[in-house]
């Protein structure tokens, strides 16, 4: 028999005589609720604000994990409904003025979904650069601009999943670290293909800048595999592939290809010590 905290208990409606789902790590024995959380409200203002600092704010809210948030502007309605559209998943705009909207999470977010989302972000962000590869080998450089939908994509995905991560901060006890920036990194992987797919290309790339751009997705996709599939050799074998990368990029002209290419392949090595914490049992 235990206690429960009457505060925590009473968040999530826990009545006497309720089953609660439990998890032993070691020493530590932790408690879920099966129970749907209070609501989490708060309030922001956006008035004097630019664009991009509104958008960080309102991006650093909803992955904090509130479920209404009330938000004073001035001209940041159109900014509003974009992130409504390509970011917070299920909101919606439930009040609205004239210099204030109300945004609320009108659909259940399960945990069960995490594992589904984390993969789809992987993957879409290996469609992104294969489809970005294909089209740079063919010269299609018109093709690039439509492929920036998959960053989207990713940005709902990646972010989804950190906002459970802080609704539930004992998803992964011990480890939840260790996978939030797995998924930080994953997305600014993602960000720089973006990048890379807005650059304005003039003629036919070297063959050595495409190869170069293979080897970095052949990169990604190992460390793709690694995380489904973790064996410790991997990543010093990951790390020296990564090494042998850079110096063939030391060796390009400079671009913008090439500095959106170092810093991705810096990004993605990022994952080896995350990944080895969160995927190493103790013995």
């Amino acid at each position: 028999m235990v206690s429960l905290p009457i505060k925590w208990a009473g968040q999530f409606n826990i009545q006497k005589g309720d089953e609660l789902e439990y998890n032993t790590d070691g020493a530590v024995i932790s408690f879920s609720a099966k129970g749907e959380a209070e609501v989490t409200k708060t309030t922001v203002n956006l008035e004097g604000m630019d664009e991009r600092g509104a958008r960080y704010v309102l991006s650093g809210l909803h992955k904090s994990g509130y479920d209404e948030i009330t938000i004073y502007y001035d001209n940041h309605l159109k900014t509003i409904e974009d992130l409504i559209k390509n970011l917070y998943v299920g909101f919606a705009i439930v009040e609205q003025d004239k210099n204030k909207v109300v945004l609320r999470c009108i659909s259940r977010e399960l945990v069960s979904e995490f594992e589904a989302a984390l993969r789809r972000a992987f993957l879409v962000t290996l469609s992104l650069g294969e489809s970005m590869l294909e089209a740079l080998k063919l010269n299609e450089f018109s093709r690039l601009g439509d492929l920036t939908t998959l960053e989207k994509t990713n940005n709902q995905l990646t972010n989804f999943c950190q906002r459970l991560l802080n609704k539930h901060p004992y998803l992964y006890p011990k480890k939840q670290n260790f996978i939030y920036t797995i998924i930080w990194n994953l997305e600014k992987v993602c960000d720089n293909y973006k990048y890379i797919c807005n650059i304005d290309f003039k003629g036919t790339l070297d063959l050595k800048e495409i190869e170069a751009l293979e080897k970095v997705q052949g990169l990604l996709r190992g460390y793709y595999e690694l995380f489904y599939k973790f064996e410790i050799g991997q990543v010093s074998k990951l790390n020296i592939k990564k090494k042998g990368i850079e110096k063939e990029l030391f060796l390009l002209p400079d671009s913008k290809l090439k500095f959106f290419l170092l810093n991705s392949i810096y990004q993605i090595v990022e994952f080896s010590a995350s990944m080895t914490a969160f995927k190493h049992e103790a013995q």
